[in-house]
């Protein structure tokens, strides 16, 4: 059962200079960096999952905290904020808010995984000659 956010999320659009002034303004390591995000995500997410079904603050907060160094070189606000929210429901052992922001911050990684992989897809296709 797919849960839905109350309140609307924000579009998100990535700041490419950003993630390319992370990766030193070399444009495969920007790939690589993109490439590592796509891959680890999953991981980090699936662990998140797995820590909320059982109940296990602990594990949830690692893995979040792995998940939001993942998300570092993105830098994306919105994101940050809501790993922050979702953080702090953790230890407070707030189960609504944790809920709420676990739903919000997966609608987020819905709009920034597609603009990734795009990133990268423009990084790597060779460029023609204006004739």
């Amino acid at each position: 059962m797919k849960q839905t956010s109350l309140e609307p999320v924000e579009t998100i659009i990535l700041d490419c200079d950003h993630i390319l002034s992370y990766a030193g303004g070399d444009s495969e390591q920007l790939v690589r960096l993109c490439a590592n995000f796509l891959r680890e995500l999953p991981i980090h997410m699936g662990a998140l999952r797995i820590a909320f079904k059982h109940g296990e603050t602990f594990a949830a907060e690692r893995a979040l905290r792995l998940l939001d160094n993942c998300l570092v070189v993105l830098g994306s606000g919105a994101v940050s904020a809501t790993m922050e929210a979702l953080q702090s429901g953790l230890r407070c052992g707030n189960t609504r808010q944790v809920r709420r922001e676990w739903v919000r911050i997966q609608e987020l990684l819905q709009q920034i995984v597609p603009q990734v992989q795009r990133l990268m897809l423009e990084v790597t296709s060779p460029r023609s000659a204006v004739q």
